[in-house]
């Protein structure tokens, strides 16, 4: 896949979702975690009283005994003031483009866009993205003259994916309450509309400097309208389960590293037979790594895998003439997908909220 400039979202997508799915690649020049991870402003330092003062002192005077080594990780919560550094309005664009042609030809177009305000102890965040692939292949099919060839050649598309989400985070110290409204489709992989709502629970489990490990569990549904098939139309309720790591250990790389599990709690009757409770399983994973190369630009490399053990109906190619499927056979779409690529991002920062909110 030729270089892109992007940004996934998903499930997520995340997303982001993280539906359909995944998270935004936010933050430039830092981690480029989904906006609700940069969010939590950590929890408040309690003054030290009477036997506890003297075991501070105790414990100071063993710490210059025994120094840490240097680069020694330290868990530490982050302050409240920390909170007034991050950015009121945080948004971000990106466009991508690829193409061949020749021997082999094929079109890529891909566009995204993330925008997030942060207010009091609230998050709102919307974002977007679109791809789409064209590809045109050599073929042979038969001539005017029997039994003799001739050369063709056949246009098909061959990624044809859109995502967008509203999301809501209500931060306490180190929880938070979320909710998010998610629509999209993937036409190759037989899913012509989704459409989805989510709410649970989040809690950052690790929060030390800039890096943060972070657990979300709720619940979701999602309607998936179907290419093809009969019927053609399933509502899935599920359990939504979360896993991320965002890191920074310097100003110039960043990396971040997540999970999403999906479970179905109810019975679906889908073209293929019924799915039984905790049969439809939807893993969504993501891996990246982010390189600043200049001002608000950076380079980054992300893996994306996508799995679904109750796939949809795979839309049917078009057959040469007098070919047909057996009766009653209907093929599903792969289980898995994954996505490499190197991309380009681009963030547009707002002012920061005012001291002493």
């Amino acid at each position: 896949m030729a270089p892109s400039v992007q940004t996934w979202i998903g499930p997520g997508a995340l997303p982001l979702a993280f539906a359909g799915r995944g998270y935004a690649a936010f933050v430039v020049g830092e981690n480029p975690s989904p906006p609700h991870m940069t969010g939590f402003p950590g929890a408040k330092r309690k003054a030290l009283k009477g036997k506890r003062r003297l075991l501070a002192l105790v414990g100071l005077v063993m710490l210059k005994a025994f120094p840490a080594a240097a680069d020694e990780p330290k868990f530490v919560y982050g302050k409240k003031e920390d909170e007034a550094k991050v950015p009121a309005w945080t948004a971000s664009v990106s466009a991508g483009f690829g193409a061949a042609t020749g021997n082999a030809e094929n079109l890529n177009l891909s566009a995204a866009a993330t925008v997030a305000h942060r207010f009091d102890d609230n998050m709102l965040s919307f974002d977007g993205s679109a791809a789409i692939a064209r590809s045109t292949l050599p073929v042979a099919v038969p001539s005017a003259s029997p039994g003799i060839a001739q050369l063709s050649s056949i246009s098909q598309t061959t990624s044809e994916a859109w995502n967008t989400r509203l999301r809501y985070d209500r931060f306490f110290d180190l929880n938070a309450l979320y909710a998010f409204v998610s629509a999209g489709g993937d036409i190759p992989a037989g899913k012509q509309f989704l459409g989805g709502i989510q709410a649970g629970y989040a809690r950052a489990l690790y929060k030390a400097g800039k890096d943060e490990l972070e657990f979300e569990a709720g619940i979701d549904y999602t309607h998936q309208h179907f290419v093809t098939g009969n019927p053609d139309v399933v509502d899935i309720a599920s359990l939504r389960g979360f896993l991320g790591y965002v890191g920074n250990p310097d100003a110039i790389v960043s990396y971040n590293a997540s999970v999403e599990w999906l479970g179905n709690l109810t019975r679906e009757s889908r073209p293929t037979g019924p799915v039984s409770p905790f049969d439809d399983n939807r893993v969504d994973g993501k891996v990246g790594l982010t390189w600043k190369i200049f001002g608000n630009g950076n380079l980054g490399f992300r893996f994306h895998l996508m799995y679904d053990s109750a796939p949809a109906p795979r839309p049917l190619p078009t057959l040469p003439a007098g070919l047909a499927w057996p009766q009653n056979y209907q093929p599903l779409a792969d289980r898995l997908d994954t996505l490499t690529e190197i991309v380009v991002l681009y963030k547009l920062n707002g002012a920061s909220p005012a001291p002493g909110k």
